[in-house]
Formats: C-alpha cells, structure tokens, sequence
C-alpha cells in the first residue's frame, strides 16, 4: 500500500492498481507517442489512464491519430487521471531502470503517486479538464473494413507502430470509408492495442 492510501485509509476509498514494471514501460512508451506536442493544447499534451475491470487503459491522440493500450492487472481501481507528457516522459525513466519491480499507481485528488516497495516513488500534479470521447470514436470504426479506391496518410507514422509492434511484427490498416479514420490493427504480447489515424489530403 502507498504512503498516501496509508494516511487516507478510512477517508477516503482506495484508489490504486498495481502492474508490472516492464509491461506499463511498454504501454506508456507506445501510447505517449500519439500525444501532441502542442503545450498550447494541454489536454491533448497528455495521456489518460484509467483502472478498471481488471484493465489499466491507457489513451492518447494529437488529433491526427487516436490509440489506446489495455493492460491486464490483478486488483485495484483508478479512476481516469490525465497527466502532462512531461511527466509521463518523466515516470518511463524512472520506469527503465525499474522493470523488474510490480509499480503502484495510486491517487488522490489531484495527485498521482508512482512508487515501488523499495526502490522509488514520485508524486504528479494531475491535469484538470474534459479528455475527448476517444472510445466512441474507437467503436465507431470497429465495423466491417470498406473497400476504398485509395488513401494518403502521414508515412513518418508508420515508425511509432513498428517501434509499438516490436522487430519483425507487422500491423495491419483497415479502411473505414472514404476520408474517415483508418483502424490500425497492433498485435502486442501482454497489451491489447487499438488505433485510428486519419487520412491525408492528397492531390495527383
């Protein structure tokens, strides 16, 4: 348990999961991908991650590209947190020197704890504000693919999802209709992808 659920315990309800060092270090690197690098646009320089139903779910977008990461876990809830890419770049560092190491995430308030038993833990300021209705969108293209006579689309793109799927893996673009988002298909090990990314214009 952290040193904020142990002064809150009885205040307030748990709000905590636990997952393995290597698999979130995984998930968050894959996802803070897609997250602007438009500080101007603070809830979008961001990721969101929620804990529930056994799944810690992790999204991003920039407005070009949508994904979203599921991670198995064994206990806990956490409620949906938006957090800075900074300080998410900040909790991956801290992360690669810690992989072996089940993490805690807990929460209270407005801040976010990442700890391990013995080895670190450092405390986040939260984002406040209205993360877009990503899984709407998700859902919305998870039809059956539509045959399209062509499409353009950002090749510099291509490199996140190689580095997501890992050496020799492929991905997988299933066209939704014409100019609407294209549903990337990510396999992954021990995480569960979903992504869109939205089409070019493009003149001949």
């Amino acid at each position: 348990m952290s040193t904020i659920e142990k002064e809150q315990e009885g205040a307030v309800r748990l709000n905590y999961v636990e997952v393995e060092g290597e698999s979130l270090l995984t998930l968050l690197e894959g996802v803070s991908s897609h997250a602007s690098k438009d500080k101007s646009l603070p809830i979008l320089n961001a990721v969101q991650i929620v804990g529930e139903g056994g799944d810690l779910i992790a999204r991003a977008t920039d407005r070009y590209r949508l994904i979203e990461g599921a991670l198995r876990y064994k206990e806990g809830d956490l409620e949906a947190s938006l957090i800075a890419l900074d300080d998410i770049k900040q909790i991956i560092t801290l992360l690669k020197g810690h992989k072996a190491y089940l993490i805690n995430i807990s929460r209270m308030g407005d801040l976010l704890q990442v700890s391990t038993a013995l080895a670190f833990s450092a405390t986040f300021t939260l984002l406040d504000g209205n993360y877009p209705p990503t899984e709407e969108l998700l859902t919305k293209c998870e039809g059956e693919p539509v045959a399209v006579e062509g499409m353009a689309f950002n090749p510099a793109y291509m490199a996140d999802y190689a580095k997501i799927a890992g050496k020799k893996a492929a991905i997988k673009l299933y066209f939704t209709g014409e100019n609407k988002p294209m549903r990337v298909r990510i396999t992954g090990d021990k995480i569960s992808w979903r992504a869109l990314l939205m089409p070019m214009k493009y003149s001949d």
